[in-house]
């Protein structure tokens, strides 16, 4: 080309006749769909991701703030331990709703509704269980003024029929979540804004809320290692919770332990949150069981209802643990009539009454329910240490 000659030059079309045919154009279309597609596809995927990486990190940020943890801790001779999981998902399964263990045991679980379905199915079986044995069994019990036939009696009748998940010894009596109960009153000290409890004359108001009777059966080993297990748990909470919910240093005392001695043993242990009075329990039922033998003068038993009242501990009580050798088959009608139900029970069964049933059916009733029962040798004769827990009547609506 010279001299800007352009008449040599050949221009190439834009498209070819087949790249501007009307297949070529819906294949052209294809593509662009299919990479749209992806490119959506990769935003959805892309978003999940962001999401699943800020609930990780949600996680981790629980579980090192100590929102759920199962600590082994130690306290004078004794260890205790939590049933529960530690684990980084372990506060993603608190989101569960829980709201029917709260009600059907006056708030005192925390068990995710499937869980808590399961645990009122298996005690319905067996209360529906007891209902036909107790029929059957009915007759052993009419002979029971020698004892005839006892042990077969208990060995079929007013077994275990509620499944505590975290049960627990202390000083030889078991009881239901003791944890759980020492945490309630920390949350309610923190609500109320107390900062402690100091130490106060037996005769004065009570200021806790959670209020422990003993009277028999190695009443001072139970007292220590009851107080013991709540210092324990209150340093725990302290340690590992929120610290501002207890005041271990201001020396807050989460129960306190009366233990009645109709004895007159002397006593030598002092400490805080233990208390003693020289009385014993007595069915309202008698007038008297006898006098206290360190003095003729001295009133040695009182009933239980005297005792809330002059003690000012009404509403209060939450653990009652009676061994009295056999006044137990007249004293659990005065535990029933109390205005203010006691949350748990342990007694100490001796015997095998004609109306042994009554009591059991009684206290089943009332809503309590056993959560433990063991066998002791005494003698030769029947003896029974039995744990009961109180429940909401919605527990025992079935329709779960």
């Amino acid at each position: 080309m010279q001299n800007g000659d352009h008449s040599s030059v050949h221009y190439r079309p834009r498209y070819s006749a087949e790249e501007s045919s009307d297949a070529a154009f819906q294949k052209d279309e294809r593509h662009r769909r299919c990479m749209s597609r992806k490119r959506r596809a990769a935003t959805v995927v892309l978003f999940f991701a962001f999401i699943m990486v800020v609930a990780l990190f949600t996680r981790i940020y629980l579980f090192f703030i100590g929102v759920r943890g199962g600590r082994l801790t130690s306290y004078g001779q004794t260890t205790f331990k939590k049933n529960e999981t530690n684990s980084l998902w372990g506060p993603w399964k608190k989101m569960t709703t829980m709201n029917l263990a709260k009600t059907d045991s006056y708030g005192f679980f925390d068990i995710p509704d499937d869980k808590w379905k399961q645990i009122k199915r298996e005690s319905r079986a067996i209360i529906d269980l007891q209902d036909d044995i107790g029929a059957e069994t009915a007759y052993l019990l009419s002979q029971s003024g020698a004892n005839i036939h006892s042990n077969l009696w208990w060995s079929e009748n007013w077994k275990v029929n509620f499944r505590c998940q975290n049960q627990v010894n202390i000083g030889g009596n078991w009881l239901c979540d003791p944890s759980r109960l020492i945490t309630a009153v920390t949350e309610k000290a923190k609500t109320t804004g107390r900062k402690g409890l100091k130490k106060r004359k037996p005769q004065e108001e009570s200021e806790s809320q959670c209020v422990v009777y003993i009277s028999g059966g190695g009443e001072m080993e139970f007292a220590h290692h009851f107080l013991d297990y709540s210092l324990a748990r209150m340093i725990e909470l302290q340690m590992f919770g929120d610290s501002s919910q207890v005041g271990v240093g201001s020396g807050l005392v989460a129960c306190e332990v009366h233990v009645f001695t109709p004895h007159g043993q002397e006593i030598l242990d002092e400490r805080d949150g233990l208390f003693f009075h020289h009385w014993g329990f007595r069915p309202s039922v008698k007038e008297s069981m006898g006098l206290a033998a360190y003095n003729t003068t001295t009133i040695a038993f009182k009933t239980l209802e005297d005792t809330i009242a002059e003690l000012k501990h009404s509403g209060r009580v939450s653990i009652l643990v009676v061994d009295c050798e056999s006044c137990e088959w007249d004293l659990y009608r005065d535990i029933l009539s109390l205005k203010e139900p006691i949350q748990q029970v342990m007694l100490q069964m001796h015997g095998t009454p004609f109306m042994a049933n009554e009591l059991f059916l009684a206290m089943q009733e009332a809503g309590y329910v056993i959560f433990h029962r063991e066998a002791e040798h005494s003698g030769g004769r029947e003896v029974y240490d039995y744990s009961w827990l109180k429940l909401s009547p919605s527990f025992f609506n079935w329709k779960v």
